[in-house]
Protein backbone atom coordinates (compact mmCIF):
# COMPACT_ATOMS: atom_id res chain seq x y z
CA UNK A 1 0.00 0.00 0.00
CA UNK A 2 1.14 3.35 -1.53
CA UNK A 3 2.09 5.56 1.66
CA UNK A 4 1.21 9.36 1.51
CA UNK A 5 1.02 12.23 4.40
CA UNK A 6 -1.80 14.10 5.95
CA UNK A 7 -2.30 17.02 8.09
CA UNK A 8 1.72 17.81 7.47
CA UNK A 9 1.33 21.70 8.95
CA UNK A 10 -0.28 22.78 12.54
CA UNK A 11 -3.53 24.06 12.19
CA UNK A 12 -5.03 26.78 13.92
CA UNK A 13 -7.97 25.88 16.75
CA UNK A 14 -11.51 25.66 15.04
CA UNK A 15 -13.46 28.69 16.45
CA UNK A 16 -16.16 28.81 13.93
CA UNK A 17 -19.29 27.10 12.20
CA UNK A 18 -17.61 24.22 9.47
CA UNK A 19 -18.04 24.79 6.19
CA UNK A 20 -21.64 24.64 4.21
CA UNK A 21 -22.78 21.56 1.55
CA UNK A 22 -22.54 22.25 -2.31
CA UNK A 23 -26.09 22.50 -3.86
CA UNK A 24 -27.02 19.03 -4.94
CA UNK A 25 -27.70 20.80 -8.20
CA UNK A 26 -24.58 22.67 -9.09
CA UNK A 27 -23.74 21.71 -12.44
CA UNK A 28 -20.21 20.46 -11.62
CA UNK A 29 -20.90 18.49 -8.86
CA UNK A 30 -23.95 16.33 -10.75
CA UNK A 31 -20.91 15.91 -13.41
CA UNK A 32 -18.39 14.54 -11.30
CA UNK A 33 -20.72 12.02 -9.47
CA UNK A 34 -21.34 10.74 -12.95
CA UNK A 35 -17.86 10.28 -12.93
CA UNK A 36 -16.88 8.90 -10.13
CA UNK A 37 -19.99 6.90 -8.18
CA UNK A 38 -18.83 3.82 -8.78
CA UNK A 39 -15.31 4.26 -8.19
CA UNK A 40 -13.04 3.28 -4.99
CA UNK A 41 -9.72 3.70 -3.51
CA UNK A 42 -8.11 6.84 -2.31
CA UNK A 43 -9.30 10.59 -3.79
CA UNK A 44 -7.67 13.67 -3.32
CA UNK A 45 -8.69 16.78 -3.93
CA UNK A 46 -6.31 19.66 -4.97
CA UNK A 47 -7.36 23.44 -3.78
CA UNK A 48 -10.12 21.70 -2.03
CA UNK A 49 -11.14 25.22 0.21
CA UNK A 50 -13.51 23.57 2.21
CA UNK A 51 -13.76 20.38 0.58
CA UNK A 52 -17.33 20.68 -0.37
CA UNK A 53 -17.23 19.32 -3.40
CA UNK A 54 -15.16 16.11 -2.04
CA UNK A 55 -17.30 15.69 0.80
CA UNK A 56 -20.60 15.99 -1.43
CA UNK A 57 -19.02 13.46 -4.28
CA UNK A 58 -17.40 10.88 -1.12
CA UNK A 59 -21.59 10.80 0.33
CA UNK A 60 -22.57 9.67 -3.50
CA UNK A 61 -19.56 7.62 -4.03
CA UNK A 62 -19.16 5.71 -0.94
CA UNK A 63 -15.76 3.77 -2.18
CA UNK A 64 -13.85 6.69 -2.09
CA UNK A 65 -11.44 7.90 0.94
CA UNK A 66 -10.99 11.13 1.17
CA UNK A 67 -8.35 13.58 1.07
CA UNK A 68 -8.12 17.75 0.68
CA UNK A 69 -5.15 19.63 -0.05
CA UNK A 70 -5.23 23.56 -0.27
CA UNK A 71 -3.12 26.43 0.92
CA UNK A 72 -5.68 27.68 3.05
CA UNK A 73 -5.31 26.52 6.60
CA UNK A 74 -8.41 28.34 7.64
CA UNK A 75 -10.64 26.69 5.35
CA UNK A 76 -8.90 22.95 6.01
CA UNK A 77 -10.31 23.58 9.83
CA UNK A 78 -13.80 24.37 8.40
CA UNK A 79 -13.49 20.97 6.53
CA UNK A 80 -12.03 19.05 8.91
CA UNK A 81 -15.19 20.64 11.59
CA UNK A 82 -17.69 19.47 9.04
CA UNK A 83 -16.14 15.68 8.65
CA UNK A 84 -13.71 14.39 10.85
CA UNK A 85 -12.42 11.59 9.39
CA UNK A 86 -11.36 13.96 6.70
CA UNK A 87 -7.50 13.51 6.21
CA UNK A 88 -6.38 17.12 5.20
CA UNK A 89 -2.55 18.43 4.33
CA UNK A 90 -1.61 21.95 3.91
CA UNK A 91 0.35 22.15 1.02
CA UNK A 92 0.45 23.94 -2.95
CA UNK A 93 -0.67 22.24 -6.08
CA UNK A 94 2.77 22.54 -7.49
CA UNK A 95 5.09 20.80 -4.60
CA UNK A 96 2.74 18.15 -3.04
CA UNK A 97 4.20 16.67 0.01
CA UNK A 98 2.55 12.77 -1.32
CA UNK A 99 4.48 10.22 -2.67
CA UNK A 100 4.10 9.25 -6.46
CA UNK A 101 1.05 7.29 -7.64
CA UNK A 102 -0.06 7.55 -4.34
CA UNK A 103 -4.48 8.23 -5.25
CA UNK A 104 -6.80 6.31 -7.43
CA UNK A 105 -8.76 9.65 -8.04
CA UNK A 106 -7.24 13.04 -8.12
CA UNK A 107 -10.52 15.86 -8.25
CA UNK A 108 -9.48 19.93 -9.79
CA UNK A 109 -12.14 22.38 -9.80
CA UNK A 110 -11.25 25.44 -10.93
CA UNK A 111 -7.47 25.97 -10.04
CA UNK A 112 -5.52 25.42 -13.13
CA UNK A 113 -6.59 29.32 -14.27
CA UNK A 114 -5.25 30.46 -11.07
CA UNK A 115 -1.37 29.40 -12.07
CA UNK A 116 0.59 31.36 -13.90
CA UNK A 117 2.79 27.80 -14.32
CA UNK A 118 -0.23 25.82 -14.99
CA UNK A 119 1.97 22.64 -16.32
CA UNK A 120 3.79 22.36 -12.60
CA UNK A 121 0.32 22.36 -11.16
CA UNK A 122 -0.41 19.18 -13.69
CA UNK A 123 2.56 17.42 -13.53
CA UNK A 124 1.95 17.23 -9.68
CA UNK A 125 -1.37 15.77 -10.22
CA UNK A 126 -0.09 13.09 -13.05
CA UNK A 127 2.62 12.41 -10.46
CA UNK A 128 0.01 11.52 -7.51
CA UNK A 129 -2.20 9.91 -9.63
CA UNK A 130 -1.39 6.17 -9.94
CA UNK A 131 -1.25 4.32 -13.20
CA UNK A 132 -5.16 3.62 -14.95
CA UNK A 133 -6.45 5.89 -12.03
CA UNK A 134 -8.84 8.91 -13.20
CA UNK A 135 -8.17 12.92 -12.69
CA UNK A 136 -11.31 14.94 -13.22
CA UNK A 137 -11.55 18.20 -13.30
CA UNK A 138 -12.93 21.78 -13.71
CA UNK A 139 -11.07 24.06 -15.82
CA UNK A 140 -12.40 27.59 -17.16
CA UNK A 141 -11.48 28.17 -20.69
CA UNK A 142 -12.26 31.91 -20.57
CA UNK A 143 -9.90 32.07 -24.17
CA UNK A 144 -12.21 30.21 -26.13
CA UNK A 145 -13.54 32.08 -29.04
CA UNK A 146 -16.96 32.99 -29.49
CA UNK A 147 -17.51 33.43 -25.41
CA UNK A 148 -18.73 36.69 -24.03
CA UNK A 149 -15.19 36.77 -21.83
CA UNK A 150 -13.06 36.28 -24.80
CA UNK A 151 -15.11 39.08 -26.71
CA UNK A 152 -14.42 41.62 -23.59
CA UNK A 153 -10.87 40.38 -23.68
CA UNK A 154 -10.44 40.83 -27.50
CA UNK A 155 -12.24 44.12 -27.00
CA UNK A 156 -10.85 45.51 -24.02
CA UNK A 157 -13.96 45.80 -22.65
CA UNK A 158 -13.14 44.97 -18.35
CA UNK A 159 -10.75 42.48 -19.67
CA UNK A 160 -9.20 41.80 -16.74
CA UNK A 161 -12.63 41.74 -14.70
CA UNK A 162 -12.14 37.74 -13.79
CA UNK A 163 -7.90 38.09 -13.07
CA UNK A 164 -8.98 41.36 -10.70
CA UNK A 165 -11.72 39.66 -8.73
CA UNK A 166 -10.64 36.15 -8.27
CA UNK A 167 -7.42 36.08 -9.39
CA UNK A 168 -7.89 34.20 -12.93
CA UNK A 169 -4.35 34.76 -14.72
CA UNK A 170 -5.32 32.01 -17.91
CA UNK A 171 -7.42 31.98 -20.30
CA UNK A 172 -7.44 28.55 -21.62
CA UNK A 173 -9.83 27.32 -24.82
CA UNK A 174 -10.82 23.87 -24.81
CA UNK A 175 -7.76 22.59 -27.30
CA UNK A 176 -4.92 24.27 -24.61
CA UNK A 177 -7.04 22.69 -21.21
CA UNK A 178 -6.92 19.55 -23.29
CA UNK A 179 -3.37 19.31 -24.63
CA UNK A 180 -2.10 20.46 -21.23
CA UNK A 181 -3.37 17.19 -19.38
CA UNK A 182 -2.00 15.27 -22.32
CA UNK A 183 1.63 16.53 -22.33
CA UNK A 184 1.67 15.64 -18.68
CA UNK A 185 1.01 11.89 -18.90
CA UNK A 186 -3.09 11.86 -18.71
CA UNK A 187 -5.04 10.68 -21.84
CA UNK A 188 -8.15 12.51 -22.07
CA UNK A 189 -11.59 10.39 -21.84
CA UNK A 190 -14.49 12.22 -21.64
CA UNK A 191 -15.38 15.69 -21.85
CA UNK A 192 -18.82 17.76 -21.21
CA UNK A 193 -19.52 21.46 -20.93
CA UNK A 194 -21.06 24.00 -19.85
CA UNK A 195 -21.31 27.92 -18.83
CA UNK A 196 -22.80 28.80 -22.08
CA UNK A 197 -23.77 32.01 -23.04
CA UNK A 198 -26.83 32.73 -20.29
CA UNK A 199 -24.65 31.15 -17.60
CA UNK A 200 -21.88 33.42 -18.60
CA UNK A 201 -24.04 36.19 -18.97
CA UNK A 202 -24.83 35.41 -14.79
CA UNK A 203 -21.01 35.42 -14.42
CA UNK A 204 -19.88 38.65 -15.70
CA UNK A 205 -23.36 40.17 -13.70
CA UNK A 206 -22.27 38.80 -10.71
CA UNK A 207 -18.34 39.86 -10.66
CA UNK A 208 -19.85 43.29 -12.04
CA UNK A 209 -21.99 43.69 -9.07
CA UNK A 210 -19.25 42.89 -6.35
CA UNK A 211 -17.39 45.80 -7.85
CA UNK A 212 -16.73 49.25 -5.92
CA UNK A 213 -17.76 51.40 -8.47
CA UNK A 214 -21.03 49.22 -9.20
CA UNK A 215 -24.12 51.17 -8.23
CA UNK A 216 -25.26 50.04 -4.99
CA UNK A 217 -28.84 51.02 -5.56
CA UNK A 218 -28.77 48.33 -8.46
CA UNK A 219 -27.27 45.60 -6.35
CA UNK A 220 -29.95 46.12 -3.52
CA UNK A 221 -32.95 46.34 -5.58
CA UNK A 222 -35.07 43.31 -5.56
CA UNK A 223 -35.27 43.51 -9.47
CA UNK A 224 -31.92 42.99 -9.89
CA UNK A 225 -31.51 40.03 -7.45
CA UNK A 226 -34.72 38.23 -9.12
CA UNK A 227 -32.87 38.35 -12.71
CA UNK A 228 -29.60 37.35 -11.50
CA UNK A 229 -31.88 34.24 -9.51
CA UNK A 230 -33.69 33.86 -12.82
CA UNK A 231 -30.50 33.79 -15.11
CA UNK A 232 -29.07 30.99 -12.20
CA UNK A 233 -31.58 28.96 -12.93
CA UNK A 234 -31.55 29.34 -17.00
CA UNK A 235 -28.34 28.92 -16.86
CA UNK A 236 -28.45 25.55 -15.02
CA UNK A 237 -31.50 24.68 -17.80
CA UNK A 238 -28.75 25.47 -20.47
CA UNK A 239 -26.24 23.40 -19.17
CA UNK A 240 -28.08 20.27 -19.26
CA UNK A 241 -29.64 20.45 -22.44
CA UNK A 242 -25.77 21.37 -24.11
CA UNK A 243 -23.44 19.45 -21.68
CA UNK A 244 -22.29 17.75 -24.96
CA UNK A 245 -22.12 21.18 -27.10
CA UNK A 246 -18.34 22.55 -26.74
CA UNK A 247 -19.58 26.05 -29.16
CA UNK A 248 -19.36 29.09 -26.66
CA UNK A 249 -19.06 27.02 -23.69
CA UNK A 250 -16.47 28.66 -21.28
CA UNK A 251 -16.21 25.64 -18.67
CA UNK A 252 -14.85 22.14 -19.98
CA UNK A 253 -15.41 19.36 -17.48
CA UNK A 254 -13.08 16.92 -18.53
CA UNK A 255 -11.99 13.30 -17.22
CA UNK A 256 -8.66 11.70 -17.75
CA UNK A 257 -6.83 8.50 -17.22
CA UNK A 258 -3.08 8.42 -16.26
CA UNK A 259 -0.99 6.27 -18.50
Amino acid sequence: MTAFVTQTAPLPAPDWEPAGDVNRRNTALRRAVQVLANRHGRALEVGAGTARFLRAICREAPGLHAHASDRDAPSLVRAVRADTALAVTQSDLTALPYLGAAFDVVLVFDVLEHLHRPELGVQELARVTAPGGVLHALIPCEGQPLTLHWLMWRLGVKAQLKEQRVGHVQRFTHGSAVRLLESCGFQVTEASWSMHPIGQVRDILSHLSDEPSFPSAVRANPLFKAVLGGLWLAAYVESMVLRRVPFSAVALHVTAVRR
